[in-house]
């Protein structure tokens, strides 16, 4: 499984196999002009993206941990304000594979390891946990590989953290369901609910909002179940073999609500309270919402980004019958029942207003009322449990189908598991949504080069583009001050602090090549000698960068001292 796993992400991911020093682009295949220009273009430009900001908080982090510092401060971004910004992303467990690999073969390739390695996370651990409910490994292993790369799991591990953390919900499923099996048959069962203690833990303390609170209503609605359905049988039958889980539901209740206190401690601490952000209007949600839960199974309506649901009509067929026969106890389908009664809120969760039906409008009732639910603006991200379900569902109508065709011809076995192979094959073909491009890494750029040398003796520096109302454009910056162990006046953080964007605003000019008293004042008050102009491709029209460059070099204010691909260096020249 191990194997597939990787042969698969190789394939699908290619060629940055061949280029794993490099930064990963993607772009649409189903759409002219989809995603970002750069990998229309890949010459000379360094494109923004969550990607590079995640690699960023993952340097700080391991440099906070290097230096015994606080391990939420964020003493890169923001230079030279009145207080340091902060972060509650400390992405574990894979800052630890950064820190181990960074010295050894450069931050680009630490980071593209933990996109690997979580992958293969994920693959095993939905292996694990199908394996459960189906008697074929091969069947297991075509579910495992269904889920893992599911596009909008490909999709954010090109970008966003959400994709690294995906094998921590069939693993913290796979332990739940082995401590329940061990209590019920009377054999020790701390060690797997210990494992499913340590899992979300993990979730909650990497800083990932949406996945501890899917994780911890999953858990709660599974520990109600095995809770409620033993005290029934056990009411029932008073001597029932099937007692009460209290031992194992009190561990996994203890792990929730130490997760739980953790984030709401770590994300008061870290945002004073206010950890909304970009979150909290319904406007978000509307505009990141599917039109319809059709966008499941219609390959034509797929947009590249985080409206890619897709999972196709054989999944979702499939899902449909297992979905049946779980209620109905038919077969393995049996252990199945409570993810089955779970399937239709997750759906209408995972597509929010598109269960609207003129004027009744269900989701924004319940994202007025349920604090929790508006501090998510993208309702789609639940298809990391939504999607784990479909294909449990479906494996098992595989499974039940395998069932009646070997008991009724048994010689069908190799041709059965031919046809399996043929169709994972096909629905992994089908799930390729985008082209893959990858961008050279500026690590060993003059540019970053020159800044490195000059430390932070010559003050913090900024990065023009200075920001933009909405998208990772700080990305680059903070990217390339990592890469030259400098600060930045730029920032690309949710802390609360008002002086920020006020400060962003005067420098805004220095995009369109002015430098006008504003920003001159800003640079000169926080001993900014030095300033980055990145040829960012959603920013900059082709020529329209080295204009730029030009235009501040001819007010006066800048010498250029070196330019290399996409990186020039400016200095201020005093007057």
């Amino acid at each position: 499984m191990a194997a597939v796993t990787l042969a698969a992400w190789a394939a699908l991911t290619w060629p940055m196999a061949m280029h794993m020093d490099r930064i990963w682009t993607i772009s649409s295949t189903t759409s002219p002009g989809g995603g970002s220009p750069a990998a229309r273009d890949t010459s000379g430009v360094l494109p923004p993206g969550d990607n590079l900001q995640s690699a960023f908080i993952e340097s700080v982090v391991v440099d906070n941990l290097r230096e015994l510092r606080n391990p939420y401060l964020d003493p890169r971004e923001g230079a030279a304000g009145p207080t340091p910004l902060r972060t509650t992303s400390l992405n574990l467990p894979w800052t630890l594979v950064v820190a181990a690999l960074w010295p050894l073969a450069g931050l680009q390739a630490a980071y593209n390891a933990t996109l690997l390695l979580s992958t293969l996370a994920t693959g095993l651990a939905a292996f694990g946990w199908l394996r459960r409910h189906t008697r074929w490994p091969l069947l297991a292993a075509a579910g495992a590989l269904a889920y893992a790369f599911a596009p909008l799991r490909m999709f954010h591990l090109s970008g966003h953290f959400n994709a690294v953390m995906w094998w921590a919900f069939p693993a913290v499923l796979w332990a739940f369901e082995a401590a329940m099996e061990r209590h019920r048959a009377g054999q020790p069962w701390r060690l797997p609910a210990l494992a499913l203690a340590a899992v979300v833990v993990t979730v909650a303390v990497s800083g990932e909002y949406h996945l501890i609170m899917y994780l911890v209503g999953l858990l709660a609605v599974l520990v109600a179940f095995e809770l409620g359905t033993a005290l029934l049988g056990w009411r029932a039958r008073p001597a029932s073999d099937r007692p009460v889980p209290w031992g194992p539901a009190a561990v996994v209740l203890a792990s929730v609500a130490v997760g739980v206190a953790y984030v709401l401690a770590a994300f008061a601490y870290a945002f004073r309270g206010d950890v909304q952000g970009a979150n909290g209007g319904y406007g978000e949600v509307i505009y990141y919402a599917p039109r319809s839960i059709l966008w499941l199974v219609q390959r034509d309506h797929a947009v590249l980004g985080e409206k890619l649901v897709y999972l196709g009509w054989g999944v979702v067929a499939l899902a449909a019958v297992g979905f049946v026969a779980a209620l109905a106890g038919r077969g393995r389908l049996r252990t199945a029942r409570p993810y089955a009664l779970l399937l239709p809120p997750l759906l209408f969760l995972t597509f929010g207003p598109a269960a609207d039906i003129g004027p009744l409008r269900p989701y924004r009732f319940l994202f007025d009322h349920l604090p929790f639910l508006s501090l998510q603006r993208v309702p789609q991200r639940l298809m990391v449990v939504t999607g784990l379900v479909l294909v449990l569902l479906a494996v098992g109508a595989l499974d039940l189908a395998g069932e009646r065709l070997l008991a009724a011809r048994p010689q069908a076995l190799r041709l059965a598991a031919a046809a399996l192979l043929a169709a994972t094959g096909l629905l992994l073909h089908d799930y390729v949504f985008t082209r893959n491009v990858p961008i050279d890494d500026p690590a060993g750029n003059r540019v970053v080069v020159a800044l490195r040398a000059a430390g932070d003796r010559s003050g913090p520096l900024v990065g023009v583009p200075v920001d933009r109302p909405i998208g990772p454009l700080n990305s680059t910056t903070t990217y390339v001050a990592t890469l030259s162990r400098r600060r930045a006046l730029n920032a690309y953080n949710q802390t609360p602090a008002p002086w920020l964007p006020e400060r962003l605003k005067r420098l805004r000019g220095l995009n369109r090549g002015k430098a006008d008293a504003s920003a001159l004042g800003v640079l000169r008050s926080t001993g900014t000698t030095q300033l980055v102009v990145v040829n960012d491709p959603l920013t900059f029209r082709p020529g329209q960068w080295r204009q730029v460059i030009d235009q501040l070099v001819a007010s006066g204010h800048f010498r250029l001292v070196v330019s290399d691909g996409p990186l020039a260096l400016l200095e201020r020249t005093g007057s």
